[in-house]
């Protein structure tokens, strides 16, 4: 399990412009109860990661220059909020999105994505916000989102459904406005020999239902897409 970044205990709060709160783990005690599956003894008795840096990448499908947008939290646990950049794509473009996680608080910088990918039988990235995906039923909707990755892009797939991951989507900015984008890592071992990682996570998310497992990374970006 990595370190926490998560905005509240139960749903993700619209940051103010180009700024994403952030609560760690060391914070989060007191909603252990919020988080749904968290207590599951051996499973999570390993050292945390520190996840201090998260990159969206977008490159537009055809070609041309790729747009990345991050968070940083440079003093990592406590002190200072994280800083998100503003996410600004142009409607009617389709874009390939890539994500990287980072520990930028060492020297040299620590990747933790190659972390994520090695365990991606127990990790899921979740899309929610202003866009229709399989993890989001928005009121308005500026994006559109599916899945480009699986988990036997990583590995072999050894438990259960060969699901995504999440690392990879594709992203087409679908309506010009104004809105967030809110990017969540749950991690889900095994508990007792059964996958908690199942098909239905997305739908369960979009329905408001509690999600097994705990959260790694929950990060909510302002979102723009202009006219062309």
């Amino acid at each position: 399990m990595f370190r926490h970044m998560q905005m509240s205990c139960v749903s993700a709060l619209r940051a103010t412009p180009r700024i994403a709160k952030i609560a760690l783990l060391a914070l989060l005690v007191s909603c252990a109860g919020d988080d749904h599956g968290d207590d599951h003894g051996d499973d999570h008795n390993h050292d945390n990661e520190i996840i201090s840096r998260v990159v969206l990448t977008f490159t537009p499908e055809g070609g041309g220059e790729a747009l990345s947008f991050s968070f940083d939290d440079p003093d990592g646990d406590g002190g200072a909020s994280g800083v998100s950049e503003q996410i600004e794509l142009t409607e009617g473009s389709t874009y390939a999105l890539a994500l990287t996680f980072e520990n930028a608080l060492t020297d040299p910088t620590e990747d933790i994505t190659a972390d994520i990918e090695a365990e991606a039988e127990a990790h899921f990235i979740l899309l929610t916000g202003d866009l229709s995906g399989p993890a989001s039923t928005p009121t308005t909707s500026l994006l559109s989102q599916a899945y480009a990755d699986l988990e036997s892009d990583y590995g072999a797939n050894a438990v259960g459904e060969d699901l995504p991951l999440g690392i990879r989507h594709t992203i087409t900015a679908t309506t010009a406005g104004s809105g967030s984008l809110r990017v969540m890592l749950r991690h889900l071992p095994e508990v007792n020999g059964q996958p908690q990682k199942t098909a239905s996570l997305p739908a369960d998310l979009a329905a408001g239902l509690d999600l097994p497992g705990s959260v790694d990374v929950d990060l909510t970006f302002d979102l723009v897409v202009s006219s062309p």
